[in-house]
């Protein structure tokens, strides 16, 4: 196994645990419908979580040729466990006392700091890689500011309007990545 495949599965497993917790949740959501107001805030932050984990996992293939060391797997790790803690930090419990909105608001600000790391540790990946700074997307680097003004932000308009925004914003950016070339 090459240093690269290491690196590469570690990295599946941690977001496919994220993936996995996204999903169970909004199952669990589904399931318990009739019981539980749905918060739209956090059923489309879910789907961009999901959206973005997904893109990330799949673009990870650029990143096969730079020479692998310790530093740079802790970075590449470090990004992949602030998706997998913000899916986990995005989870409505369903048998709360809160109802869906309350619990998603108390942890929007831990959610989207941990969400907001992600670009943060891969903006340092291609710093410490020497990769060129040319591959360097300044679109996903603006979304940080962005992913931080989500967390303190309790207008539920503006909230979907910034959350629509970045969901078009990454789906569509992100299909740039999906050519098979």
């Amino acid at each position: 196994m090459s240093q690269f495949e290491f690196v590469q599965v570690t990295v599946a497993i941690i977001l496919g645990l994220g993936v996995t917790e996204i999903l169970r949740n909004l199952g669990e959501q589904i399931r318990h419908r009739h019981v539980l107001n749905i918060c739209p805030e956090q059923i489309m932050a879910s789907a961009l979580l999901l959206c973005v984990t997904l893109i990330y996992l799949w673009s990870f293939w650029s990143n096969e040729a730079v020479t692998w060391t310790i530093v740079l797997f802790a970075v590449q790790a470090a990004s992949a466990i602030s998706l997998a803690l913000a899916a986990q930090l995005i989870r409505i419990d369903c048998a709360s006392e809160q109802t869906p909105a309350e619990q998603y608001y108390s942890n929007s600000v831990a959610t989207y700091i941990a969400w907001a790391s992600a670009p943060g540790f891969a903006m340092l990946f291609i710093l410490l890689s020497r990769t060129d700074l040319e591959s360097v997307d300044y679109v996903r680097l603006m979304i940080i500011p962005l992913l931080l003004t989500l967390g303190f932000v309790h207008k539920p308009l503006l909230h979907r309007s910034v959350i629509l925004f970045l969901l078009v914003t990454v789906v569509f950016g992100g299909l740039n990545q999906f050519s098979l070339d």
